[in-house]
């Protein structure tokens, strides 16, 4: 009878009303009533529900306080926010990993009921990592910058400018923006929009899903132009089939390796979803990747573990086999050390996207095998409270309270004594406009 009533129903039947009149009075809270009389009813050792039962009884009902029904319904908001749902999330790979990182503890694989934990109150410290910018002194230097965006159209409309103040301050060589979720015919006009905005990216490439709309998606700019492996210049507008332009001399500044190709997926296969791009320089590959999430109820966990990471590894391998180092950079959608997690305690964290023990496992494996190194962490070992992920949803950035998804790895033989070697890694996280944070790495190259 209303949001703001509480009812309460108290029956009373006494052997002396019953038999003063064939009527009896019904009060409600919109007045009294006379009804006839129910015939006697014998007690029950249990209540009845007025609504549903035959006898007509004498019912009460109380107003119900204003403050008291404002409670109730901040408690309802407050539990449909806090419910697994796709809500306030941009995707369903995306609730997942907001359910570890906001510490949701039915989130991940169904738990049966949630268990309270006690995980870090307030604000994560985060220990000094200082830039290893005298590390380059000196030498020629590239730089990667690899970032998931949520979607490159909204993006572009509201936090452009944010892009550009990181391009300003870092002057990455290459930037890959992950997670773009454009289609085809979206390139054209995104790749004229870029190409007006940061005239210095000579190169635009984008891998785009061709089995679901608007989903995955990565995408390079380059300050190289394209060079084929004979010396031949390929046109922006031929890599990805735009309509000819006209096409701006290269700038003769730009004294970094040249670029000879892309290609996309792992060694053919994986281009459906637009997950990889693999770029080949003079003396090292550059990988970037968004690496598929396990999801909610880790319905993809198999498929992540058993078919990509395998072929990752192998695609990986074959490419050092041909001579030239590695870097593989993207969101890697997993949270390897107990230091990449804030409440990694959390009993659901093992359920929990990106968090599993087999996901986080077969990460040190490919560590392992491929002889890959951790930049970040080879140079910051003891650093906490470095994350690359937040849950938008649980509001968890102004807290510091994330996961590190985020990777720069690198071969082995990248962190010698050697002209070309790596020599920086680094989490942007103080540059906002997505729920993840930019990260790259520098090489110093040969003089």
């Amino acid at each position: 009878m209303g949001a703001y009533l509480e009812q309460r129903f108290k029956y009373a039947f006494t052997a002396a009303s019953r038999s003063l009149s064939p009527f009896e009075m019904v009060t409600t809270f919109n007045g009294t009533y006379r009804t006839a009389r129910a015939p006697p009813l014998v007690p029950l050792p249990f209540a009845l529900d007025a609504r549903t039962h035959s006898a007509r009884v004498h019912v009460v009902i109380e107003r119900a306080s204003m403050p008291e029904c404002s409670a109730r319904r901040r408690r309802r908001r407050e539990q449909r926010a806090r419910a697994p749902t796709m809500g306030g999330t941009k995707n369903k790979s995306d609730a997942a990993n907001a359910d570890a990182a906001s510490g949701d503890a039915g989130a991940g694989a169904n738990s049966a009921k949630k268990q309270k934990v006690a995980s870090p109150s307030g604000p994560i410290a985060q220990t000094p990592c200082a830039r290893r910018v005298e590390a380059a002194m000196g030498a020629k230097t590239f730089k990667a910058i690899a970032w998931n965006i949520a979607g490159m159209r909204s993006f572009v409309e509201k936090h452009m400018e944010k892009l550009a103040g990181m391009i300003a301050s870092e002057d990455p060589d290459c930037v890959c923006l992950e997670e773009h979720k454009l289609q085809a015919s979206h390139v054209d006009a995104m790749t004229e929009t870029l190409r007006k905005t940061f005239p210095q990216y000579k190169t635009v490439h984008f891998a785009v899903s061709t089995v679901k709309k608007g989903y995955s998606g990565v995408m390079v700019m380059c300050k190289a132009s394209m060079v084929g492996k004979k010396g031949v210049q390929t046109s922006l507008d031929a890599m990805f089939g735009a309509k000819p332009k006209t096409e701006p001399t290269e700038t003769k500044t730009y004294d970094g390796p040249k670029l000879l190709a892309i290609s996309e997926g792992l060694d053919g296969g994986y281009v459906d979803e637009g997950r990889v791009l693999t770029l080949e320089y003079e003396s090292f590959y550059v990988v970037m990747a968004y690496v598929p999430n396990s999801g909610q109820d880790l319905k993809r966990l198999d498929y992540r573990i058993d078919e990509w990471e395998r072929d990752m590894r192998a695609h990986l391998a074959h490419l050092e086999s041909k001579g030239k180092p590695v870097l593989y950079i993207g969101d890697l959608n997993v949270a390897h050390l107990d230091a990449d997690i804030w409440n990694v305690g959390a009993p659901h964290i093992k359920k929990s996207a990106g968090t599993t023990p087999r996901e986080r496992e077969t990460f040190g494996v490919m560590l392992e095998k491929n002889a890959f190194v951790d930049a970040f962490r080879k140079f910051h070992a003891d650093a906490t409270g470095w994350f690359s992920f937040w849950s938008q949803r649980a509001g968890n950035r102004p807290v510091n309270k994330g996961l590190r998804l985020d990777y720069t790895l690198a071969s082995q033989s990248l962190f010698g004594e050697s002209e070309l070697r790596v020599v920086d890694a680094f989490i942007l996280d103080k540059v906002m406009g997505s729920d993840h944070a930019p990260v790259g790495m520098t090489l110093a190259l040969p003089n």
